[in-house]
């Protein structure tokens, strides 16, 4: 008879947060505008992309970076949400965020990739 695996369930663990940047970093210093973009394991060739082809000053912050109260003063015109692995409900910073950033007078522009 056939020995069982162990399933081991990725979504028990955030692996966003295993992926995801420690600190801010900027692309394409001098272009603009300023896209802030939350890493949940964003890869390096949309950051490419979007600099490069798109000429965009690209912010890559924490997937936890607390944008109400932008400790790193960005000043940013949009909100790109990267893909990554995972459950998007073991990010609630994230989507605090994208809340915070719902509800800015005037509204800015918000996009992204799959997450999970």
């Amino acid at each position: 008879m056939p020995q069982s695996l162990k399933f081991e369930n990725p979504n028990s663990r955030n692996l966003v947060a295993e992926v995801s940047t420690k600190d801010v970093t900027v692309y394409g210093e001098h272009f603009s505008p300023t896209i802030l973009a939350y890493d949940c394991g964003i890869k390096f060739n949309i950051i490419r992309y979007l600099v490069s082809e798109h000429k965009v000053k690209l912010v890559v912050v924490p997937f936890d970076y607390d944008l109400e109260s932008n400790p790193s003063n960005i000043e940013w015109e949009g909100l790109f949400l990267s893909n990554g692995p995972g459950d998007p409900t073991m990010c609630p910073q994230t989507i605090k965020g994208i809340q915070f950033a719902l509800q800015l007078e005037p509204p800015r522009p918000i996009f992204g990739i799959c997450l999970g």
